[in-house]
């Protein structure tokens, strides 16, 4: 699968999650900021950056070692603080793991050659 059609994959994940994450109040950009399960505010251009104060990552809601997947309607929002303390292997999805996802991918069409 081409880098392209990787990125756009990663990107339906991320806005399923997203769109799984709570509103702020009365915040001027309600879509760009968030609140996760957890509370934690995340901010949607901070994807994948542990250096922001609003940094967040794919996670698991139902972990992988419990028959989770890491299909979209398992993965969440999650702050990458909250992500870096679970015990339960979340599933994180970097460019690097998404290519692996694709490759492994059963599904027809996905990772093969068009």
């Amino acid at each position: 699968m081409a880098i392209t059609g990787q990125r756009a994959l990663l990107e339906e994940l991320k806005r399923s999650a997203w769109a799984r994450t709570s509103p702020v109040g009365n915040h001027a950009n309600a879509w760009e900021f968030r609140k996760d399960r957890l509370g934690n505010l995340v901010r949607y251009g901070d994807y994948g950056n542990r250096k922001s104060p609003f940094g967040w990552e794919l996670s698991a809601i139902e972990p992988r070692g419990l028959m989770g997947s890491a299909e979209g309607d398992n993965l969440q929002a999650l702050h990458w603080r909250a992500t870096a303390a679970r015990t339960d292997a979340p599933v994180l999805m970097s460019q690097r793991a998404m290519s692996r996802v694709v490759e492994a991918s059963p599904v027809e069409g996905v990772g093969s050659a068009a």
